[in-house]
């Protein structure tokens, strides 16, 4: 037979069942995996609802828990935060750093400290209170995903892992007061992840939560076909919720619940629009000014580039007037050089005709040559023939050279 249900997504429903100590315990005893000795509700907040719709529900409670392995037992808080549409996490931290800073949830023992008596001025044994903080467990059920990236599962659990310097695991220092005091765990669960026909024991009381059994007649209701084969913890659990189908008040709030839900759904997409459109502005002007400011640096760069043409110009004017200058003096030496080879052309004109006189001085001298030695030779005969003759007339060569003006040895020779 199928069996009704608030549908415990509702705040007022979820409130509903958590007022119910064993209800609640069933609930925190699953999700923690310990036992439960004994429960305490420290605050029973009304749901804070926020202008943007969010609304987060808040419990506290104080509990004693067994570990079903080794039978420890450990005084603990339980920090439950519900939310059913997406939230800031500022909200959940600043909350969360509230319960660190609450003295209240601390284990407070009395142990004995010597002081000194003012009145008598002796040291006395004294015992004072010590407040030790209470190792937080914080559960987040959420009625939505996480908004950055996909994580299909419902149930996920965050423990301190200490380790050393070497990346060893030190579990001994779980068991420390200080080390429990400064650190929290942490459960979160994902509502739209949750389906039927769960495998595990958890998943399968959590489906108290699934929304895949809303009830065709209200979204304000679950409905299960199953529920006389559920296990009896999952009935106790449901127990207050079945009762809670038939309570006018409650069904009167949770109707309440449904209208801000669409006000506030009216709202956000309102303002969703509006944020939209801002961040469209916002990305047009942010687009703009990336324009502009490429449009800048282009005319920057478009300037330095006048800039390097300008000097490229003026190098090339400078090279082209030292060119103009070298072409000039290369005409001026190339002047000089014509003259210098006139000149040189005029020299060798003259050596030329200063050698053509010179051979017709050496004919000249030639002939004259000649003729002297024509001259000579006929001087010569007549001499021989002169000396001879005066030989013949019996002169002595001594006379003869005296008469005709002429060494001796001359005579002798011509004789």
């Amino acid at each position: 037979m199928a069996q009704l249900i608030a549908n415990p997504i509702y705040d007022s429903a979820f409130k509903y069942m958590m007022q119910n100590e064993r209800a609640a315990t069933i609930l925190l005893e699953n999700l923690l995996d310990k036992e439960i000795l004994k429960l305490d509700i420290l605050t029973n907040d009304t749901p804070i609802v926020e202008e943007s719709g969010v609304r987060i529900l808040r419990l506290d409670f104080s509990a004693k828990v067994k570990d079903r392995k080794t039978s420890e037992t450990e005084l603990i808080t339980i920090e439950l935060q519900k939310s059913y549409l997406d939230t800031e996490i500022m909200r959940f931290r600043t909350y969360l750093g509230q319960q660190y800073s609450d003295v209240k949830k601390s284990d407070t023992e009395l142990v004995k400290t010597w002081r000194k008596n003012k009145k008598t001025g002796q040291i006395e044994s004294v015992e004072v209170e010590k407040h030790n903080p209470l190792h937080i467990v914080a559960i987040y059920i959420l009625g939505h995903t996480f908004q950055e990236i996909d994580v299909p599962k419902p149930v996920i659990y965050n423990y301190p892992n200490p380790r050393d310097i070497e990346n060893e695991l030190v579990p001994d220092v779980l068991k420390t007061r200080f080390f429990r005091g400064i650190t929290h765990d942490t459960i979160i669960v994902q509502i739209p992840y949750l389906k039927k026909n769960a495998q595990t024991k958890l998943e399968q009381m959590l489906e108290i939560f699934c929304q895949d059994y809303i009830s065709n007649g209200s979204e304000q209701l679950l409905e299960f076909d199953d529920f006389d084969h559920r296990s009896n913890e999952f009935k106790e659990l449901a127990r207050p919720l079945v009762f809670a189908v038939s309570d006018p008040k409650l069904r009167k709030v949770m109707t309440i619940e449904d209208e801000m839900s669409i006000h506030f759904q009216n709202v956000k997409y309102v303002t969703d629009e509006n944020e939209a459109l801002h961040t469209m502005m916002a990305e047009n002007r942010k687009r703009l000014l990336e324009q502009e400011m490429q449009i800048q640096q282009q005319e920057s760069q478009l300037q330095q580039q006048e800039n390097q043409l300008q000097q490229k110009n003026e190098r090339l004017q400078q090279q082209e007037s030292q060119l103009q200058q070298q072409e000039n003096q290369l005409q001026q030496k190339n002047e000089r050089l014509q003259q210098q080879e006139s000149q040189l052309q005029q020299q060798e004109n003259q050596l030329q005709q200063k050698n053509e006189r010179l051979q017709q001085q050496e004919s000249q001298l030639q002939q004259k040559n000649e003729q002297l030695q024509a001259t000579n030779n006929q001087l010569a005969s007549v001499l021989s023939a002169s000396v001879k003759a005066f030989s013949t007339q019996g002169l002595s060569p001594e006379e003869i050279a005296h008469i005709l003006n002429i060494s001796v040895e001359d005579i002798l020779k011509l004789l």
